[in-house]
């Protein structure tokens, strides 16, 4: 590396877009026009950049650019229902999102595991935010798939983000790329390594970059508090470098969406269900899953499903999972959760005022101590939604004395324009889910 200037460059992204349940949270870090002084431990500070140097696979390196001002944040909160197959965004149909998924974790190297987590964080590409006119300066609608990654002692959180772009392959800067590469089929690629810090705290991350033909721009980060990644740079360049990225590439045929978050239900949370999914052990998943499956397989008759009924995943928060399915050639849904750290519930005394809202609970108490909860929410305490469907609900929940809590859920679309009063579909039946929510598991998580 010839000697030059050092530039103690200040990061300058233009745009962070963290996405928060349903809504969209923009926080802008720009440069500030006036000269005001940041307290030393609050400065965002990067790594001293030199210049003039040589980048491989560059012929010519411009500056970087000019560290002059300060850094301030801006912020705006818009909202978003992001879905896929959105109008607006032809290039992400769900079946294109489940294939780029499937096409990152097969490209990822064998001893390079997804930590458990709620689909959204398992490395699986999401809807594109659609903000229309509220988007914020900067803002250029993509679809992203994140999750952490772990290989031996080492682990990092990883960001894979892919949008269309005009801009083509930007010029070389100093502290911008390590080095750049094309790939015969004319992809560029381009690698960096650097680190920032934030109130004294360092954190390093490593980009690839790759500026595809036919113009998707994809960018994989990995971003960890030490210098050692579970991808090596070369590695993380290749997912960037994927052809089945490339939003001109349609899905292969019969490519399934995504999952998407489950929620375990309110009940849980409320009972006194703590901690997050770093509390989720993968055996006691993969237990339940094999009770699930073992009780399904047990009942007679029992209909096919979207999905094999062990199929837990972790849920959105805590540290219960989830899982919601769908039965085969109807419009009957199930959704089966499993939490932890629940105190039995009591019934409510038949005189309460609030026993006389909402469809009737009824309880019965098991031999063993659990408590099993029943309700049927018929047509006349349903919510109708804008489109005038109404759903019937049918639930039953089992809650343990180790305060493990089971809690299945059926449910089944109504169109009042094509049933008679007397002739309504049916969610699927007690016995099913009775059955379903004692299956054996004993401790969670």
């Amino acid at each position: 590396m010839p000697e030059g200037r050092r530039h103690d460059l200040i990061i300058d992204t233009s745009v962070i877009v963290t996405v928060v349940a349903l809504g969209v949270v923009a926080a802008g870090l720009l440069r500030s026009p006036e000269s005001a002084v940041a307290e030393s431990d609050s400065a965002l500070v990067s790594e001293p950049v030199e210049y003039p140097v040589d980048i491989q696979g560059c012929p010519e390196v411009e500056p970087p650019p000019s560290d002059e001002g300060e850094l301030v944040m801006s912020s705006s909160i818009v909202e978003s229902t992001p879905s896929y197959d959105d109008p607006a965004y032809p290039w992400l149909t769900s079946g294109k999102a489940g294939a780029m998924s499937d096409a990152v974790l097969t490209a990822l190297p064998t001893d390079v595991a997804v930590v458990l987590a709620a689909p959204s964080q398992s490395v699986t590409f999401q809807p594109v935010d659609d903000l229309g006119g509220a988007a914020p300066d900067g803002f250029e609608p993509s679809t992203s798939a994140r999750g952490e990654l772990a290989r031996a002692d080492s682990s990092a959180y990883a960001s894979i983000d892919v949008r269309p772009s005009e801009t083509g392959v930007p010029p070389c800067v100093a502290g911008a790329l390590d080095a750049r590469a094309t790939e015969p089929d004319g992809t560029v690629v381009d690698t960096n390594d650097s680190w920032y810090e934030w109130g004294g705290k360092r954190t390093y991350f490593r980009i690839a970059t790759a500026y595809h033909p036919d113009g998707t721009q994809v960018t994989a980060n990995l971003t960890g508090t030490s210098a050692e990644f579970p991808l090596q740079s070369a590695e993380l360049a290749t997912v960037a470098a994927l052809p089945d990225l490339r939003l001109t590439v349609p899905a292969p045929a019969g490519a399934s969406a995504p999952r998407q978050d489950c929620y375990v239900s309110s009940g849980e949370v409320m009972s006194g269900e703590s901690g997050t999914v770093a509390d989720i052990r993968a055996e006691s998943v993969e237990a339940a899953n094999a009770a699930l499956t073992t009780t399904w397989e047990s009942l007679p008759g029992a209909p096919p499903l979207s999905r094999p009924i062990g199929s837990l995943v972790p849920g959105s928060y805590g540290s219960g999972v989830c899982t919601d399915l769908e039965v085969v050639g109807t419009d009957i849904a199930l959704s089966i959760s499993v939490s932890g750290g629940a105190s039995l519930p009591v019934a409510l005394d038949p005189y309460d005022p609030e026993s006389a809202y909402g469809p009737v609970v009824e309880f019965r108490t098991l031999p063993d101590g659990s408590v099993v909860e029943s309700s049927d929410v018929d047509i006349v305490n349903s919510m109708t939604s804008e489109d005038g469907t109404t759903q019937l609900t049918r639930s039953v929940t089992v809650t343990r004395p180790t305060g493990v809590r089971v809690s299945v859920r059926s449910t089944v679309d109504l169109d009042p324009t094509q049933y008679a009063p007397l002739v309504l579909p049916e969610p699927l039946p007690f016995e099913v889910l009775d059955a379903v929510a004692q299956a054996p598991i004993a401790q969670w998580p």
